[in-house]
């Protein structure tokens, strides 16, 4: 039932994101998401694994989020689409969570086909095998392309902290 509440609340703040549009608020909605994410993380695999996980979805990815939110100037602020949002996203998650369980009748296979999958990640085996290599790759390309982003974003040169020598 935890990891239902969890999962359902990544799942509201997603449906949220598209509705804000206020740089800090968004910011706080992918602080949330990624704090709740590794939060589910850590109950289906390993606490150190979502800690982990965490300490790299805010070292890396939001500190440029942060950076490209302080450059944006603040806009109006629709506070009544993000509580709809939040709710139908909610209720969504919630639904679809119900139809999965009542048409299998139960999640109880489910969940001894994890024990063996949460032994070998919480023991380090399962997060170098064979089958989940590929996430590794692509978790290392997403940071690849973010810091290739931040780099081309403090160029000296090109980028948005450069002089602006024809105001003096």
């Amino acid at each position: 039932m935890t990891v239902l509440s969890v999962f359902s609340v990544c799942f509201s703040l997603l449906a949220v994101m598209p509705v804000l549009s206020q740089p800090l608020a968004l910011g706080v909605v992918v602080l949330l998401f990624s704090l709740f994410s590794c939060v589910m993380v850590g109950l289906c695999v390993s606490s150190w694994y979502g800690y982990v996980l965490f300490l790299v979805y805010v070292g890396g990815l939001l500190v440029m989020f942060a950076y490209v939110a302080a450059l944006v100037p603040n806009s109006i602020f629709l506070g009544i689409w993000v509580f709809f949002g939040f709710f139908c996203g909610m209720g969504l998650s919630i639904g679809l969570y119900l139809l999965v369980y009542v048409q299998d009748g139960g999640v109880v296979s489910w969940i001894s086909e994890f024990g063996v999958s949460k032994f070998l990640f919480s023991s380090g085996f399962g997060l170098v095998s064979s089958s989940s290599v590929s996430i590794m790759v692509v978790l290392g390309a997403v940071l690849l392309i973010n810091l290739l982003a931040v780099v081309k974003v403090c160029y000296y040169q090109q980028g948005p902290l450069r002089f602006h020598s024809e105001l003096k």
